[in-house]
C-alpha cells in the first residue's frame, strides 16, 4: 500500500490553495469514512486524506491545475458506491479524493431518440426520479443498488438487468477533462455543433470513449446514456433447479437462448446460498462456524423459489412475442432434469408499485433492498469483496470456476455465495465473499482468501474483468501476454496525457513512472 509521506509538505500548501479555490466547506477533512473502502479492515486502509467536492466542469478543472502545480496525487469516484470493490477508496493512501457527488444534474432527455445526457453525481435513484418528474414514458437501466452513478457504474463496465443492461456498450457521446485540464468530447462532440452526439458513437478517426474506462486518464464529467420505451408487456421470470448435478447441462440449454437473442435481458443466476442470503442473515439457517453443511444447503434449496441454483430474467415487447419467446424457454428449460420455470406479466406501459426487488431491477427501477447479501453473516456490519471473472457461458466452464472457489472459500471456513451475470455470449462468475467486518479475523480472511483465486482462476483461463484496490496490481500482472503489453501501453499511454503522475495513481495496476 502506498501513502502520501512523499507529499506531506506539498500536501498542506495545496489543501489551503484547494479551499481558496473551490471553497472550503468543498473540502473534507474530517467524518471521511463514506469516501473510503465500506468494509475494509480496522487502520490505515486506503484512507483518503482530505475530500475534494467540485460542483462544475471548471471546479474540476481548477483542482487538477493545482494537485499538478504541488504534486499531490488525486483520487476520483463519481459517487464512492462501489462496494465490492473498494468504494471510494484511493489506493494511496492520504491522497486528494475527488467526489463527485455535488455534479449531479440530468441535463438532457431526448424522449425520441431514448436518450439521456447526465454529469457523473447522478445516482441511478436521481435518473428514475427525472424521469417520473417530467413525466417520460421511457425505462432505464439500473443494477441491484441503485445509489451508485450512472456514470461510474458504466464505466467500471458494471451491467444492469434490463435489454440495455451493459451500461457502457449502451452509452453514447462523453465529455472528458484530461490530466492537464483540457476537455475533449469524444465522437461526434468533437464538433462545435454536433446534432447527433448522443446518437452515433463516433467520430471520423479513432474512437476514445472505451480508453476512459477503469483507467486513470482523464475526468469524465458528462455521458449519454440509453433509455428504452416501455414495452407493452414486461413478464419477469424465474428458473429454480433442484440439485448440482445438472448446473452445467443447464448453461449449455441456456447459451443459445441468450445468443439468439429469446432472452433479451441480463439474467442473474444464484445459488441456495446466495438466495438466501437477499432474506436473510446465516444464523436463521445455521450457527456453526464451518462452512455451512450439504444438509442445510438442501433445506435452503426446498424453499420455495429457491432451489440449489435460481435464475432471474425477463421478456419484454408485444404480446405475441413475449408468447412465443416464454413457450420457447419453458420448453427449453423444463427439459433440464430438477428445473422449474414460472412467470409473472405485468402491463409495461401502465405498470403497478412492484414489491419484489429482483421485478423493480428488471424493470429499471432502482432499489437498494438487496443490499440484505451483505449482512449474511455480520448483519449491519457485513461486508462483501466480489470476485468476479469473466467465461464463456458453458458447462464445464461454470463447474470449474464454481469448484475452484467454493473449495478455496471452505478451506477458509467461509461459505460460497455466487451471482453469474449473463450476457448475450458470456457471463461473469462473481464470487460474493462475505464476512462481519467486526470480526477482524474473518475480515483479513476474506481478502486473504478472494487474493488467493486469481492465479488459479488465471491458470484457467479466467481473468477478473473489475478488481478490488487492492488487488488491481495482481490482477493487471495476470494479463501477462507478451510480457505484460496491455499494462506497458497502459504505462505508455499514462505517461504521456499525465507526466506528473497526479490522476488516480495505481488504478488498475497503472501508476506514473515515479511510482514505478
Amino acid at each position: 500500500m502506498e501513502d502520501m509521506s512523499r507529499h506531506g509538505d506539498s500536501f498542506a500548501t495545496a489543501l489551503e490553495a484547494m479551499k481558496a479555490s473551490i471553497g472550503a466547506d468543498n473540502v473534507l477533512t474530517q467524518d471521511l469514512a463514506d469516501y473510503g473502502d465500506p468494509f475494509g479492515p480496522p487502520g490505515e486502509w486506503y484512507r483518503p486524506g482530505a475530500v475534494l467536492l467540485p460542483s462544475s466542469v471548471e471546479d474540476v478543472q481548477a483542482i487538477l491545475r493545482i494537485a499538478n502545480e504541488h504534486g499531490t496525487p488525486l483520487w476520483t469516484s463519481s459517487q464512492g458506491r462501489n462496494k465490492g470493490y473498494g468504494g471510494g477508496a484511493p489506493r494511496v493512501s492520504g491522497t486528494f479524493a475527488v467526489s463527485l457527488r455535488r455534479m449531479n444534474k440530468v441535463l438532457e432527455v431526448d424522449e425520441e431518440n431514448c436518450m439521456a445526457l447526465v454529469e457523473p453525481g447522478v445516482r441511478f435513484f436521481d435518473l428514475y426520479d427525472h424521469l417520473r418528474k417530467i413525466g417520460s414514458r421511457l425505462w432505464m437501466s439500473v443494477p441491484d443498488l441503485g445509489a451508485g452513478s450512472v456514470i461510474g457504474n458504466a464505466l467500471e463496465h458494471g451491467v444492469g438487468y434490463t435489454p440495455i443492461g451493459d451500461h457502457f456498450a449502451n452509452h453514447c457521446g462523453m465529455e472528458v477533462v484530461l490530466p492537464d485540464g483540457d476537455i475533449v468530447r469524444t465522437g461526434m462532440g468533437g464538433m462545435s455543433n454536433p446534432h447527433n452526439w448522443l446518437i452515433y458513437p463516433h467520430s471520423c478517426g479513432p474512437s476514445w470513449d472505451g480508453m476512459f474506462t477503469q483507467s486513470n486518464y482523464g475526468i469524465v464529467t458528462k455521458m449519454g446514456v440509453s433509455l428504452f420505451p416501455a414495452p407493452e408487456v414486461y413478464a419477469p421470470g424465474w428458473f429454480t433447479l433442484d440439485n448440482e448435478e445438472h448446473f452445467g447441462t443447464f448453461l449449455e440449454v441456456l447459451r443459445p437462448l441468450m445468443i439468439d437473442g429469446t432472452i433479451p435481458n441480463q439474467p442473474m443466476i444464484i445459488n441456495a446460498v446466495c438466495a438466501a442470503s437477499a432474506f436473510g442473515e446465516r444464523k436463521q439457517w445455521y450457527e456453526g462456524k464451518d462452512p455451512i453443511p450439504e444438509e442445510v444447503l438442501d433445506r435452503i434449496a426446498a424453499t420455495p423459489g429457491f432451489g440449489r441454483w435460481v435464475m432471474r430474467f425477463a421478456l419484454y415487447g408485444d404480446a405475441p412475442v413475449v408468447a412465443h419467446n416464454r413457450t420457447k424457454i419453458e420448453r427449453a428449460l423444463t427439459a433440464i432434469p430438477g428445473g422449474a420455470v414460472s412467470f409473472d406479466q405485468y402491463d409495461g406501459q401502465n405498470l403497478p408499485e412492484l414489491t419484489n426487488p429482483h421485478h423493480r431491477v428488471q424493470a429499471g427501477v432502482p432499489s437498494m433492498a438487496l443490499d440484505q447479501m451483505t449482512r449474511w453473516y455480520g448483519g449491519e456490519e457485513g461486508g462483501h469483496i466480489g470476485f468476479s471473472c469473466a467465461m464463456p457461458i458453458a458447462g464445464k466452464d461454470g463447474i470449474a470456476i464454481r469448484d475452484l472457489t467454493r473449495n478455496l472459500l471452505n478451506e477458509r471456513g467461509l461459505d460460497y455465495s455466487a451471482a453469474i451475470i449473463v450476457g448475450k455470449r458470456s457471463m461473469i462468475h462473481v464470487a460474493l465473499v462475505v464476512f462481519d467486518t467486526k470480526n477482524d479475523q474473518q475480515t483479513r480472511e476474506a481478502y486473504a482468501v478472494t487474493k488467493a483465486m486469481l492465479e488459479p482462476a488465471a491458470k484457467l483461463g479466467y481473468g477478473e474483468y473489475r478488481s478490488h484496490l487492492d488487488f488491481m496490481d495482481e490482477v493487471a500482472a495476470l494479463y501477462d501476454f507478451n510480457n505484460n503489453a496491455q499494462r506497458r501501453l497502459a504505462e505508455r499511454i499514462k505517461d504521456c496525457l499525465d507526466p506528473n503522475g497526479i490522476l488516480s495513481p495505481g488504478k488498475q495496476g497503472i501508476w506514473p513512472a515515479d511510482y514505478r
